[in-house]
């Protein structure tokens, strides 16, 4: 992980398990960062709108964070998907709650569950 002055950088992965996106994220997701998330979540596959953004090591989150996100759960259901959280931090996780977007976008403790919850929004989508 590089860092910048005081600034901590974001490292994204992103992968494809079986028709579904995993991007994980490490790092600080701010007004430095969203732009590198934002241009990950945009060259997702269009078939694999399925999303789970694993976040165990995501240490920070701010409203341009936010912003990418939201905006990543709307393209995904245009295009048929869903986007979901997995091992959020509690810190970063309390954000979610008090915005009430962890009810558009629900919180999973592991990838397994995530991945069931995500085949389930999809087979309900046929």
């Amino acid at each position: 992980m590089s860092e910048t002055g005081l600034h901590r950088m974001l490292d994204v992965n992103a992968w494809v398990d079986a028709g579904r996106s995993v991007v994980e994220l490490v790092g600080e997701l701010d007004m430095y960062s969203a732009a590198r998330l934002r241009d990950v979540l945009d060259h997702l596959p269009k078939d694999a709108q399925r999303v789970a953004l694993e976040m165990s090591r995501l240490d920070f989150l701010d409203s341009s964070g936010l912003g990418v996100l939201i905006r990543a759960m709307k393209r995904a259901k245009t295009l048929g998907g869903a986007l979901c959280l997995v091992a959020v931090q509690e810190r970063v996780l309390k954000t979610f709650r008090i915005t009430g977007l962890v009810r558009v976008m629900p919180a999973f403790p592991a990838l397994d569950e995530a991945f069931t919850w995500l085949d389930a929004q999809h087979a309900a989508a046929q």
